[in-house]
């Protein structure tokens, strides 16, 4: 997807706006505030002033336009859930909404929003593993699987991914390695030797990650 349409310039919405503006995507915003608008205006594509339950703005806006549009904004349920199927009914491509809770999500879900996150939650899970995980540097779930990136263990290094065998007694597939210089090795060979000091991206269920780390 190259195009987004961000509802909602909170925290958490100007963060994804400047994200993906900075990734070179064509970003339009919508927010009541004028003084939130007037601070990012410049840094994406558009900025609209207006109340974006109105369905007038949204079409006016041109929100069909978009290949994805993003409800960021939580302190209004009911403005959150109205919002959410306009956008549906108007024909956005992928509608993404910010939910408050697991009775918010069910009414997401029957709505047809296209996927419901949970920023503070999935971030606070994600520290919580690496927090109480050494060896862990990154960690992300998603559809039951999960990516961990780790240092290796001392004993790795001299070997390759054919002695680790890995896939066979854990599950995992190493998928990417961070080099001591910082440079990544993407799909390693099976007979390329691991380093002390490199970072290994693996990945597989969030059963066999947990195992493996502990």
């Amino acid at each position: 997807m190259n195009s987004f349409c961000i509802i909602g310039l909170g925290k958490f919405g100007q963060s994804l706006a400047l994200s993906l503006a900075a990734d070179g995507k064509q970003v339009m915003v919508i927010d009541t505030d004028g003084d939130k608008i007037a601070q990012i205006a410049d840094l994406v594509t558009n900025a609209v002033i207006g109340d974006p339950t109105n369905e007038s703005v949204l079409v006016a806006a041109g929100v069909r336009d978009y290949d994805c549009a993003v409800v960021c904004f939580t302190g209004n349920i009911n403005d959150n859930i109205l919002l959410t199927i306009m956008l549906k009914e108007l024909g956005v491509k992928r509608v993404v909404v910010r939910a408050v809770n697991e009775g918010h999500q069910k009414v997401l879900e029957r709505i047809g929003a296209d996927l419901i996150i949970f920023p503070e939650r999935d971030m606070g899970e994600n520290l919580a593993f690496k927090l109480t995980k050494e060896s862990v540097t990154e960690y992300m779930e998603f559809s039951g699987c999960a990516i961990v990136e780790i240092v290796i263990p001392d004993t790795w290094a001299g070997q390759d991914l054919i002695a680790l065998d890995l896939r066979k007694k854990h599950g995992l597939n190493i998928v990417a390695v961070s080099r001591v210089d910082g440079t990544l090795d993407v799909a390693p060979r099976p007979d390329r030797l691991f380093a002390k000091g490199e970072k290994a991206m693996i990945i597989g269920s969030e059963e066999a990650i947990e195992k493996f780390i502990k």
